[in-house]
C-alpha cells in the first residue's frame, strides 16, 4: 500500500512540474507597454478579481449551507440518535437496526460532486457508517479514510475529543477508498458528550482550489480562504509551513503590499455568512502582461495542459490497479452487510455477491415471463403488417417471444363478430372481450397444435394457420374443412354470429402479411350472407374495375426497398404486377392512378434515404408524372427506379459493415491487453446492441467475438513466451487476463499444453 501511494505522489508532482514551468515562462514579457497600461490593467483586474472572489465566496457560502444543513439533518435523524446508545452492534437485533441506519442514510455524492463522502462516528460502539458502507473505526481507517501524517489515535482524539460545532479542519491529503484526495473537513457533532458521535463530511478541496484558480492567479502570486482565526482552509500558490497570514498587512478591498520582494495587488473580501477570508494577490509585473493576447495564449496552454495532465495522471492511476480490486469493485457491496459474522474474507464475500447475482437473474426472468404475453401481441402485429425482412429475424424474435411456428404451411382468417357496429362504447367493448376471451380459449383448447389466435382489437380476431404439408392445394383442402369445424363448434358453443375471411396460402413466414391482406380486403369487398359465412380470397371476384396496391404492400416494399434487399424487392413488384394484370386489363384512368401511387412510393423511399444521391430517382418521378407518358410504360419507369434505389441502399449498406468491420477489428487490435474488453465494449465503441455486434462480428469474420479475442491474446502470449524471459502470470495479465488460471486454462485448450511446456520445448529444440 505504501509502494502504491509513493508511486501516485511521484506522478502527481511529475504532473505539476510542466505547469510550473509554463507560469515562470509569462516572465519573459516585454516591459516597454508597461508604463502606457499598468493604470488601466490593473483597475480592471481589480474589478475583475474582486468580482471573481465575491462569485467564489458566495458559490461557498452557499455548499457549505448545504453541507451544515446536511449535517444538522443527519444529527437529528431519529435512527442516528438511537443509534448513539447501542454498545454492542453486533448483538441481539442491532445488526438489522445497523443494517436499516446504513440504508436510511442518502447517497448525496450523486447529486453534490462537491462532497467526496460523509460518515458519522459513533463514540459509544465504535462503529462507522456512510451510505454503502459500514466499519468499526480500525477498518474504517485502515481500509476507506486515511489521513497523511495522521495516526488512528490522534485522529479519534480529534473526533471524540472535543464537542465540534461546525467545526472545518482545513485542506488535508488524505487516502479514500484507496484514491488520493485533499479534503476539507466539516465536524459536528451530536448527542451527549459520553455516547454521541460525530457526522464528518468529507469537501473537495480540489473544487474549492479549482474555484480559486478562477482569480487567475498568476506566476508568483497566490489565493487563500482563511477562517475567523486566521487557520488555513484552502489555498493555492502558497506555503502556509513558511508563512504567518495574520502577518500578512491586508486592509480589506484593494490594496498592495510587498511580499517576498515583489509589489502584489490584494484584493480581499470577507464572509458575512462564516466571517471567512477571501484573498487574492498577483504580482503587479505580471497582471500588466495581460495587455497583449501573451495572456489568451499562457491561459490557454495552461488549461490544456491541466486537461491532459489530468487524463495522464488518471490513467495511470487506473493501470496501476490490481485486478483484483477491480473484480471486488465489480461486485455488489450490499452482501457484507446482512451478515458480517458470516463473510470472514474474500472468498465468502465474492461467493455471497455471486449467490444475489442469481437470485436477482431469477427475479428477472420473473418479469420477463409476465411480460411473455405483450411482446407475442406485438411479434404478431409486426409479423402481420409484413415489418420482417428476413427470415433471420422472424427467428430471433420467435425464440424472444417463445413460440413454434415451425411448418411449410401458413394462411391467415379474419374472425369478424357480428352485431357491433361502431360507435362502441364500455359496455359494448367489455361484451366483446368477454365474447373473444371465449372463442380464444375454445380454439386453443382444442386446436393449439395448428391455430394460433391474435386480437385486432374491436370486434376481430385474427387465426393464424399453419400445418407442415407440402403441397398448397392439400393445405388449402384442410383449411377450409378445419374453418366450416371453427365456425361450427364456435356459434354452437358461444352462441355469437361470426364471419370468417380467409387468405390465401404463404409458404414463408415473412410473406403471411399478403395472407393478411387478402383475408382484409376479401373482408371489406365482399358481399356477405348469413347462408355463406366463409368467404376465400381465391373464390371472390372483382366487381369493379381497380388495381391492387394496399397500404401494407406499399409499406412493405418501402421497408425492402430501404433494406437493400434486391431479391426480395424485385419479387415483391413482379406479385404486385402480376396481381394487376392476369386476365384482366386494367382501364386507363385506373393504371394512371396506380402509376401516382407508385410515384408517392419512390418519394417516401426517397424521403428514408437521407443522404444519398436522389438525382435519377427525382428525375423518374417528374417523368412518370407527365401526363403524356402511357401509364404502363411510367409503371416499368418506375419500378426499374425502385430497384435501383434498392442497389444503391444495398451497396451503401456493404460499405457501412465493411467500415464497421474494419473498426471493430482495429479496436480489439489495440485493446486486447485489457482485462474489461468484453461484448459491451465493443457495443459501446460502435453505438448499437450486444446482440447485434455478436451477430455481425461472426457474420462478417466468421468467428465468435470471443474466439476472435482468445486468438489474438493466444498469438501474443506465445510469442511473449519465445521472445521475452517474462515470467507466465505477467505475460497472462499483459494479454488480458486476470488470473493465471484463467490464462492456463484457455493456453491449453487453445495449444494442447500448458505455457511453460510450450516455452520449454521451444527453447530445447
Amino acid at each position: 500500500m505504501k509502494d502504491t501511494s509513493g508511486k501516485q505522489a511521484s506522478l502527481l508532482i511529475r504532473f505539476f512540474v510542466p505547469y510550473a514551468l509554463i507560469l515562470f515562462s509569462a516572465l519573459l514579457v516585454g516591459w516597454f507597454a508597461y508604463n502606457k497600461t499598468s493604470d488601466l490593467v490593473e483597475s480592471e483586474t481589480m474589478k475583475s478579481s474582486t468580482a471573481v472572489l465575491g462569485q467564489i465566496r458566495e458559490a461557498l457560502d452557499r455548499r457549505l449551507a448545504e453541507i451544515e444543513t446536511i449535517a444538522r439533518q443527519m444529527s437529528s435523524e431519529p435512527k442516528v440518535q438511537s443509534f448513539q446508545f447501542v454498545k454492542d452492534p453486533f448483538g441481539g437485533k442491532n445488526p438489522y437496526s445497523l443494517w436499516d441506519l446504513e440504508k436510511s442514510l442518502f447517497d448525496y455524492r450523486m447529486f453534490n460532486h462537491f462532497i467526496v463522502d460523509y460518515y458519522v462516528a459513533f463514540k459509544n460502539n465504535g462503529m462507522f457508517i456512510s451510505p454503502r458502507k459500514v466499519y468499526t473505526m480500525k477498518q474504517f481507517y485502515d481500509l476507506q479514510l486515511h489521513y497523511d501524517g495522521l495516526t488512528q489515535e490522534e485522529w479519534r482524539s480529534r473526533l471524540f475529543d472535543t464537542y465540534h460545532y461546525k467545526t472545518y479542519m482545513p485542506g488535508t491529503p488524505v487516502v479514500y477508498e484507496g484514491k488520493h484526495y485533499s479534503v476539507v473537513s466539516f465536524m459536528q457533532s451530536f448527542g451527549l458528550k459520553g455516547s454521541g458521535g460525530v457526522i464528518t463530511v468529507l469537501i473537495n478541496n480540489e473544487q474549492i482550489q479549482e474555484m480559486l484558480r478562477n482569480i487567475d492567479s498568476e506566476q508568483g502570486g497566490f489565493a487563500y480562504i482563511a477562517d475567523q482565526n486566521g487557520n488555513l482552509i484552502s489555498h493555492i500558490g502558497l506555503d502556509e509551513d513558511s508563512i504567518n497570514l495574520k502577518a500578512l498587512p491586508t486592509k480589506g478591498g484593494f490594496s498592495q503590499l510587498t511580499w517576498n520582494g515583489q509589489e502584489m495587488l490584494v484584493t480581499e473580501t470577507t464572509s458575512a455568512y462564516n466571517g471567512w477570508t477571501y484573498v487574492s494577490a498577483q504580482p503587479k509585473a505580471v497582471v500588466l502582461e495581460k495587455a497583449y493576447y501573451i495572456k489568451e495564449l499562457t491561459l490557454t496552454v495552461f488549461l490544456l495542459a491541466l486537461i491532459l495532465g489530468l487524463m495522464i495522471a488518471a490513467y495511470f492511476a487506473y493501470r496501476s490497479s490490481r485486478p483484483f480490486l477491480k473484480l471486488l469493485q465489480m461486485l455488489p457491496v450490499s452482501r457484507t452487510e446482512d451478515n458480517p459474522h458470516v463473510l470472514r474474507n474474500t472468498v465468502d464475500y465474492i461467493r455471497s455477491s455471486v449467490s444475489d447475482l442469481i437470485e436477482r437473474h431469477d427475479a428477472l426472468k420473473g418479469r420477463l415471463d409476465e411480460q411473455l404475453p405483450q411482446m407475442r401481441s406485438v411479434f404478431f402485429d409486426r409479423l402481420l403488417k409484413g415489418g420482417y425482412t428476413s427470415m433471420q429475424d422472424v427467428e430471433a424474435a420467435l425464440e424472444h417471444s417463445r413460440i413454434d411456428l415451425r411448418s411449410s404451411q401458413y394462411a391467415v382468417v379474419i374472425l369478424r363478430l357480428r352485431g357491433y357496429h361502431a360507435p362502441y362504447n364500455e359496455e359494448i367493448l367489455t361484451e366483446m372481450d368477454i365474447v373473444k376471451l371465449g372463442i380464444r380459449d375454445r380454439i386453443e383448447e382444442s386446436l393449439h397444435h395448428c391455430v394460433i389466435v391474435h386480437d385486432l382489437g374491436e370486434n376481430l380476431l385474427a387465426l393464424m394457420l399453419h400445418d407442415t404439408e407440402i403441397n398448397s392445394d392439400d393445405f388449402m383442402i384442410k383449411m377450409r374443412s378445419l374453418l366450416r369445424e371453427i365456425y361450427e363448434d364456435l356459434t354452437g358453443e358461444t352462441g355469437a354470429g361470426l364471419y370468417l375471411a380467409a387468405g390465401g396460402v404463404q409458404t414463408r413466414l415473412t410473406e403471411l402479411y399478403r395472407s393478411f391482406s387478402e383475408a382484409k380486403f376479401v373482408l371489406q369487398h365482399a358481399s356477405w350472407h348469413e347462408s355463406d359465412p366463409i368467404l376465400y380470397h381465391e373464390d371472390i371476384e372483382l366487381t369493379v374495375p381497380s388495381y391492387f396496391y394496399p397500404s401494407d404492400v406499399e409499406l412493405r416494399l418501402i421497408q425492402l426497398v430501404k433494406s437493400g434487399n434486391k431479391a426480395e424487392t424485385e419479387q415483391h413488384l413482379q406479385q404486385i404486377q402480376e396481381k394487376n394484370a392476369g386476365d384482366r386489363q386494367l382501364p386507363l384512368v385506373v393504371e394512371r392512378l396506380f402509376a401516382h401511387e407508385l410515384c408517392g412510393t419512390l418519394i417516401k423511399c426517397c424521403e428514408q434515404a437521407a443522404g444519398a444521391d436522389i438525382a435519377e430517382e427525382a428525375e423518374t418521378v417528374l417523368k412518370a408524372s407527365d401526363p403524356v407518358l402511357p401509364p404502363a410504360e411510367a409503371i416499368e419507369m418506375l419500378c426499374a427506379s425502385l430497384l435501383s434505389l434498392c442497389l444503391k441502399n444495398e451497396e451503401r449498406k456493404k460499405s457501412h459493415n465493411d467500415d464497421l468491420t474494419n473498426r471493430l477489428i482495429a479496436y480489439i487490435d489495440v485493446h486486447y491487453p485489457e482485462s474489461e474488453l468484453c461484448l459491451t465494449v465493443l457495443a459501446r465503441e460502435a453505438r448499437t446492441s450486444e446482440a447485434y455486434v455478436s451477430y455481425f462480428f461472426k457474420e462478417q469474420t466468421g468467428l465468435n467475438f470471443s474466439d476472435y479475442l482468445e486468438n489474438i491474446r493466444m498469438r501474443e502470449a506465445k510469442r511473449l513466451l519465445l521472445e521475452s524471459g517474462k515470467p507466465v502470470s505477467e505475460i497472462a495479465a499483459s494479454v488480458g487476463y486476470l488470473s493465471l488460471n484463467t490464462f492456463s486454462r484457455a493456453f491449453k485448450r487453445a495449444n494442447g499444453i500448458s505455457a511453460t511446456e510450450y516455452r520449454r520445448n521451444h527453447e530445447a529444440g
